[in-house]
């Protein structure tokens, strides 16, 4: 099979396409573009310059990827995005391209259901789940793993970590620590994601020692810096815990 551009596609002499690529009618994909082997771009897509598609990628209707980043202090500076392996974007996701501080990356395997939105300088990791209608603001943050509800607005800069999942409707205006459920309003911490951890292959000891982590953080009645210090003398030579301890070190705008 070789690749296939539809005869009503505008596909720019310049734009590197790989093999078994299909590009639909009305679809545009243009210069300073590369799409990988074995991906598909529907109909009415618009591929815009800067953009990095990976192999093995699906692109539904009426997607645009590489869009000028909606930043009232953009002036034209080249920021990309760039899509890893495998990952499909539903129908009119818009994901904007990096401002100067860089580019907007998503990861291989991830699934963008219709309408999301990935803002500027966004990073969103391998294998996450965004729903339908998901806004993520500008140089937001998604862990590898996480799932968030339709419908969910993330506040520009926050931050979901990996393997958590955020329930729908609610809003992400503080950082959402890795492993947790998150639902309410004011958004909250609910427990672990169990069942998306047992699927990830967490051993019963490591969700304990992750649950006793959280229940120190949230349930003791210590000050966040006390129960952080009380987490590092327990567990902090524990994988998990330390990528637990990293994330909530390195945010800048508090967690739930």
């Amino acid at each position: 099979m070789s690749t296939a551009v539809h005869p009503n596609a505008h596909v720019d002499t310049s734009a590197r396409l790989g093999v078994d690529v299909k590009v639909g009618p009305y679809a545009v994909v243009e210069g300073d573009c590369e799409v990988g082997d074995n991906t598909e771009i529907m109909g009415h897509v618009q591929i815009l310059s800067g953009t990095r598609l990976g192999s093995g990628c699906h692109v539904h209707h009426g997607a645009v990827v590489g869009g000028a980043p909606q930043d009232i202090s953009y002036s034209g500076e080249a920021g990309g995005v760039t899509v890893g392996d495998g990952t499909v974007l539903r129908e009119f996701v818009t994901v904007n391209r990096g401002t100067k501080d860089g580019g907007t990356v998503i990861g291989s395997e991830v699934y963008l259901m219709a309408y999301c939105h990935v803002g500027h300088d966004g990073v969103v990791g391998d294998e996450v789940i965004l729903a339908n209608g998901v806004q993520l603001g500008g140089f937001a943050q998604v862990g590898d793993y996480a799932s968030i509800g339709g419908m969910t607005p993330v506040h520009q800069f926050c931050r979901v970590g990996a393997h958590a999942f955020v329930g729908g409707g609610y809003r992400v205006v503080q950082d959402v620590p890795p492993y947790i459920l998150a639902t309410g309003e004011p958004l909250g911490f609910a427990g672990l994601n169990v069942v998306g951890l047992r699927r990830r292959g967490f051993s019963t000891k490591s969700r304990g020692q992750i649950k006793r982590a959280y229940k120190l953080i949230y349930r003791s009645g210590q000050t966040l810096s006390q129960a952080l210090d009380a987490i590092r003398a327990d567990m902090g030579d524990v994988h998990q815990i330390r990528a637990l301890l990293t994330f909530i070190e390195d945010g800048k705008r508090g967690i739930i």
